[in-house]
This record gives C-alpha cells, sequence and structure tokens, in this order.
C-alpha cells in the first residue's frame, strides 16, 4: 500500500547550528521519558532505549535505530507519537526522520510551487519489485483482529470503504494508545486505493499535518497545502488530539473536514479520546466532530489477545522461518501480557530475541527468563490500600478521610472514585471493597460506581483525573 504522505520543506532552522547537540540532547532525554512512561519497560527497554539522535547538515532531527527492522518497528507504532512529542518541544518545527544504522539520510524535499500539489515524489524502482512496505502487509483487514473491544469500529471501517457515498462523517477511532487506531486507520486507507473503484487516500498524523500547514504559513504558501489535503477522496488524520489548544492550525482543520465533508468525501480521524472530551477551543469543531460517528477501541480480552498474539507470530515467521512457538507458550503470553496489544508483540519480539536470532527453541523457560529481565515476570497486583493513598495524594485529602463518614463533597468525590478503581483494578469482592473503606456495605460499593460511572458516559472532566491515576497505579 503505498499511503500519500504530505511533503515538505526542510529548511535549516535559525539559530541552530548543525555540530551543536546539547538542545537536541535535552529534548531527546524529555522525548524518551514521554515514551518510557507510555510504551512501559518491556517496549521500551527493547525497541526505544536503542534509539541514537542527531542533526542533518541541513537542520533535520535523525533518529538511528540499530537495524532495519528496529527502525521498520518504531516507525510503524511510535514514529507518529515521537514526532508528535518532538514537536511540542521544539518549536523550531524540524523534521524527524528514522533511519537504519548505516542507511543513507533522507534529503530535504523541495516544496513546488503554489501551481503544483504538494505529495511526496514516488519511490525509485526497486531492484525486488515484489517487496512491500511493512505497513502493506502488516496493516491490513486481513491482520486486524475482531473481538468485543473493537467490534464496532472495525464494522464502521468495512462499511465505510464498501458504500459509494460516506454513510458516517466523519468517522472517528478513539481509544488506549495501542489498542490498534492506527492498524485500522491504515487498513481503511489501503482499502479504498484497492477496492474495485480506486479512491484516492491521504493518510496523516496530527504532528504532519501541523507540520505541513506551519511551514506553508512560513513560506507565505497555503495554497499548495488546502490543495494537497483537499483534493484527495478520503483524508485519514491521526492523533487529532494534537491539534487541539492550537487556533490557527484548528481553524485550517476545521475548514478542512468541512470542505471534504461539503464534497461528499470520507473523513476518518482517531485519537485517544472521544471527540466531545477534546480540548478544541473552537465550539465548531467540536460540534464538526460530535456530529459524526464515534468508535471506541478497548484493551482486548484474553481471547482476542491470544488472536493477535497468533497473527503477530505468523508475521514473525516471514522473517525467521524456523520460529515455532508452542501452544503452551502462546496461551502463557496472552494470559500474562493484559495492557495492550503494542506491549503484547513487544514481548513477543524480546522472546525472539532471545531464542530464534540465536538458534534456540522457544521454552517456557526462555519466556520466563525474558518476562523476568523485562520485569514482567509477574503481574502486578493492586491493593485497595494502594488505590486509596494515590487518590488521596491526588485529591489533597488522606486515606482517613476517604474511609471516614464525612459527606462533603470534597471528600465524597475522592471516595467515589477510589471505590470505582478498587472495584475496576482490583479483584476483590463488593464487600470486601466497602470493608476496607470504613465498614460500609455492598450496596454503597454499587452506588459509587454507578455514579462514577455515569460521569464517564456523560463526559465529564474526571475521566482525566482517572486515566491519570490509572497510569500512576499501573506504572
Amino acid at each position: 500500500m503505498a499511503l500519500n504522505k504530505l511533503a515538505v520543506a526542510e529548511a535549516k532552522p535559525a539559530g541552530i547550528e548543525t555540530g551543536r547537540s546539547d538542545g537536541i540532547s535535552a529534548i531527546w532525554r524529555q522525548v524518551r521519558a514521554h515514551l518510557r512512561d507510555e510504551c512501559g519497560p518491556a517496549i521500551y527497554s527493547q525497541e526505544i532505549a536503542r534509539l541514537r539522535v542527531r542533526v542533518s547538515e541541513s537542520g533535520a532531527i535523525i533518529i538511528i535505530a540499530p537495524s532495519s527492522f528496529n527502525r521498520d518497528w518504531v516507525e510503524d507504532h511510535w514514529g507518529a507519537r515521537i514526532r508528535a512529542i518532538w514537536a511540542e518541544l521544539d518549536s523550531t518545527h524540524r523534521a524527524v526522520h528514522l533511519v537504519a544504522e548505516g542507511e543513507a539520510e533522507p534529503q530535504p524535499v523541495v516544496a513546488p510551487s503554489a501551481e503544483r500539489a504538494v505529495t511526496a515524489p514516488a519511490p525509485a524502482a526497486s531492484s525486488a519489485p515484489e517487496s512491500a512496505p511493512v505497513s502493506e502487509t502488516r496493516f491490513t483487514f486481513d491482520s486486524f483482529r475482531v473481538g468485543p473491544a473493537n467490534e464496532v469500529a472495525a464494522a464502521a471501517a468495512r462499511t465505510v470503504v464498501g458504500a459509494q457515498t460516506p454513510p458516517f462523517n466523519p468517522v472517528f477511532f478513539y481509544g488506549d494508545y495501542g489498542v490498534g487506531k492506527t492498524h485500522l486507520m491504515h487498513a481503511v486507507a489501503s482499502a479504498f486505493e484497492h477496492t474495485s473503484r480506486p479512491r484516492k487516500a491521504l493518510y496523516l498524523t496530527a504532528e504532519e499535518f501541523l507540520s505541513g500547514f506551519v511551514t506553508a504559513m512560513r513560506a507565505r504558501d497555503t495554497i499548495a497545502f488546502k490543495e494537497t489535503v483537499r483534493r484527495v477522496d478520503v483524508l485519514l488524520v491521526d492523533d487529532v488530539h494534537f491539534i487541539a489548544g492550537k487556533p490557527k492550525t484548528e481553524d485550517e482543520f476545521l475548514n478542512t473536514v468541512a470542505a471534504l465533508v461539503a464534497e461528499n468525501k470520507q473523513v476518518v480521524l482517531a485519537s485517544h479520546r472521544p471527540p466531545a472530551e477534546l480540548q478544541v477551543s473552537d465550539d465548531r469543531l467540536r460540534s464538526l466532530l460530535v456530529g459524526g460517528l464515534a468508535c471506541p477501541l478497548g484493551k482486548p480480552d484474553l481471547d482476542l489477545r491470544r488472536q493477535i498474539l497468533d497473527c503477530k507470530i505468523a508475521q514473525a515467521k516471514c522473517h525467521y522461518p524456523v520460529l515455532d512457538v508452542p501452544e503452551a507458550v502462546r496461551d502463557f503470553l496472552a494470559a500474562r501480557i493484559t495492557s495492550s496489544p503494542r506491549e503484547l508483540e513487544g514481548v513477543l519480539n524480546n522472546v525472539i530475541c532471545r531464542t530464534a536470532l540465536l538458534g534456540l527453541p522457544v521454552t517456557m523457560e526462555a519466556v520466563s527468563t525474558a518476562l523476568r529481565e523485562l520485569s514482567l515476570s509477574s503481574e502486578r497486583r493492586l491493593t485497595v490500600d494502594e488505590i486509596q493513598k494515590a487518590v488521596a495524594s491526588h485529591y489533597g485529602v488522606t486515606p482517613a478521610d476517604i474511609c471516614s463518614k464525612r459527606r462533603t463533597q470534597s471528600v465524597v468525590r475522592p471516595r467515589h472514585i477510589a471505590m470505582y478503581l478498587a472495584k475496576t483494578m482490583t479483584t476483590r469482592s463488593l464487600p470486601d471493597i466497602g470493608r476496607r473503606f470504613g465498614g460500609r456495605d455492598h450496596s454503597t460499593v454499587i452506588h459509587a460506581v454507578n455514579k462514577v460511572t455515569a460521569l464517564l458516559d456523560a463526559g465529564d472532566p474526571v475521566a482525566d483525573d482517572i486515566d491519570r491515576l490509572t497510569q500512576e497505579l499501573q506504572g
């Protein structure tokens, strides 16, 4: 699948010397810190920690991976996020490229005049025409496994591809990092371009949209940018929450989506939050996004994790034909790694590196060793006490306050949230949870859980607090 990419000029930023790396190193440390928090210790140690950074002669940021396999994996799974974090920390809006060790660095692309659309040049002919980019074989509907956590989104994706005119517009996928939003968007783009009635699809990350628009404004050539993103049949923009809070980019994004919808062209968006919860400054943009179809993607259950793992193993066998993962090991990994499909794949890659790459069999002992080295040998078990302490600290009260008989709002809200987290993040029974909250009965816990659930369904800002607390407790 040859997805269209927006190409922008890479001018050397003013005030930045190619040879200086102190500022770049500081930014890179912050980027790595963000990634460590978001992807977890398994993926970070295996895939991210080995990356290095430098500045090219043109002023672009070059992130160097030790191998092409590592480069492709990071590009597919974390490339957009790396660029988005970098854009937030570096006001110069330099381009960020991922390359493998020893690979030639990308050359700057000269921005064409306003008379021409700004699209990436066609790739040079390869000596091996049968080979395809990793995204062609990895991110398709055939390799997207469907279960209760994502069946609505998968059904919507296939529906819009098969329709003559957009049945829903825009379509908005949302869910935590690593649950398959990007995979589904690439699958949609590929399917649109390979149907019996092919339509031109443009996939962009929010960082690419933002970077392209900023570059066009600086060059006083926004017409070419507008033509590029509006002349396609299908526009797909990933991680749109990074556009929120940037008024000029929000305005351009609003106008672009509105224009495409008005022309009956399909728009597909993705974010880690539903459209109603995006912190956009323009109510018109919020209204436009909420008016489409919002499709959640949740964390997969055990059966879906096993399906995903089987698919990833089949893909890995293309690189390692001798790879053989016993059924018992597959069951073990699917049951143990519950956070996200992305982390499940990271652990699988780690196991492969410790076995197949060394010519060793994949045994339960080898897997246990790999998990132990990744600090994943046993699943973390939260206690109600830990939850109470975390919630109390977050809201500036004490655990004793949460367990007390006090009924003031400053205590009731944290108490309800703590009970909700205890119910959803531990295996304790309702009566047991109630006893740990000052001897309350199970009906009080049910009331608290229902209260918080209703707030979440209504889009209350408490969702952000719960997300932060969940990440803190799981970390």
